[in-house]
């Protein structure tokens, strides 16, 4: 790709990126929607974007949200403020997700796939979009501890699917059970999760020498990218090291107690650092984001989908919405026993997909566990679907919260 072509495209993707963030807030209408609607008109409708672009650069974006993704999920895990919903965010987040991946699977297993690919095609589409949800949660006039619910679910699902598709291609890759050992060994694992935690109890040291100095949360970011490499070249789970270097700086202090060590005067330098790499992730975030839902616009060409696809995406979202039924009266006279009536309809109806299951689709597609490119086409469809479902959801919370206010 040519640079002023790159730098169009780079231009006119954060443009279509505020735009439709400001969609949202005089529209109520969800930017997915509108991202990916920019690029069906600019893709196949105008012809100005040319697929081949798109697809040149999807692979690098792709590695940079993969490690967006964990990192901010290891950050949004502060222990200590959510230790009292921990519980009740971890089990909705695997009891939801595992309903979830067996849904899909069964239907495309009905549809023909084998049941290896099924279970994966069920990973890519399980997770609910964090990066949609945890922006949204502190809009909707929800009680704090619904709040809080739903931002634990959304971190732990975007990390349960990442890991699993990491741990399907590590299947693929290093031959069936031996791959298996390869990633789940107590060796490799062991090694990703302490080289983590050291260098996770060790950097606020190096950030308090450094001072006030610009910059330091693209330092960070930096050394977790630099830390995803160096523990993957002996055969370790990079994905596991972010996550868990992100988790230590959000909970040094806690860690430090637990593991008996000194605590040094670093908690208010740890606490500005994670602050400020909130706002430097959630901008590359922003971009990312706008870049593969353009990419589905532009490179999914929904008018050719087969018809076995469509009635696949229908029949998923009909689960979908079963299992989140069951995954809430399962856990209803247990850890959500406190949430009303009206919280529970509001968890039902938001549990849009997104970004995630986007790079998971593209991802799968490159670890050769979707020869033919179905997925992507699945994962467009249940984008769409789920944030048409958003957004009803999103007015009837608004609507219910107006005639609360107004009685």
């Amino acid at each position: 790709m040519e640079s002023d072509t790159f730098l169009i495209l780079l231009g006119g993707l954060l443009v279509l990126a505020f735009l439709a963030e400001e969609t949202f807030v005089r529209l109520r209408l969800p930017p997915v929607l509108v991202l990916i609607g920019c690029g069906l008109v600019l893709g196949p409708g105008l012809q100005l974007l040319p697929a081949e672009r798109f697809s040149e650069v999807a692979p690098h974006f792709g590695a940079l949200a993969f490690l967006l993704i964990l990192f901010e999920g290891g950050l949004e895990l502060e222990l200590q403020q959510v230790l009292g919903r921990w519980r009740a965010g971890l089990l909705l987040a695997v009891v939801s997700f595992t309903l979830a991946l067996v849904t899909v699977a069964l239907v495309a297993v009905c549809f023909g796939l084998s049941v290896a690919r099924a279970l994966v095609l069920g990973i890519v589409l399980a997770p609910i979009s964090g990066a949609i949800v945890i922006p949204l949660a502190g809009k909707l006039g929800l009680h704090e501890e619904v709040r809080t619910l739903m931002v634990l679910e959304a971190a732990l699902a975007d990390v349960l699917g990442v890991l699993g598709v990491v741990l399907a291609g590590q299947l693929v890759t290093g031959g069936g059970f031996a791959g298996l050992l390869a990633l789940g060994s107590l060796l490799a694992a062991l090694f990703s999760v302490l080289l983590a935690v050291v260098l996770g109890l060790i950097w606020p040291r190096v950030l308090c020498r450094l001072g006030d100095r610009r910059f330091l949360d693209v330092l960070t970011f930096g050394l977790a990218l630099v830390l995803y490499g160096v523990v993957e070249l002996p055969g370790a789970s990079g994905a596991l090291a972010v996550l868990v270097f992100g988790l230590t700086l959000a909970n040094e202090r806690r860690l430090l107690h637990l593991l008996r060590l000194v605590d040094e005067p670093t908690a208010g330098v740890v606490r500005q650092a994670v602050q400020r790499l909130h706002g430097f992730i959630g901008e590359l975030t922003f971009l990312v984001r706008a870049f593969f839902f353009v990419f589905l616009g532009v490179v999914v060409r929904f008018a050719r989908l087969p018809i076995a696809q469509y009635a696949q995406a229908v029949l998923i979202l009909g689960g979908f919405l079963l299992a989140r039924r069951l995954a809430l009266k399962l856990l209803g006279s247990g850890v959500l026993r406190t949430i009303d009536a009206d919280a529970r309809r509001t968890l039902l109806l938001v549990q849009p997909r997104g970004l995630v299951s986007a790079v998971l689709a593209i991802e799968a597609a490159h670890l050769g566990l979707d020869a033919d490119g179905t997925f992507l086409g699945l994962a467009s469809l249940l984008i769409l679907a789920t944030n048409i479902l958003l957004m009803v959801g999103v007015r009837n919370r608004r609507q219910q919260a107006s005639s609360d206010t107004g009685s």
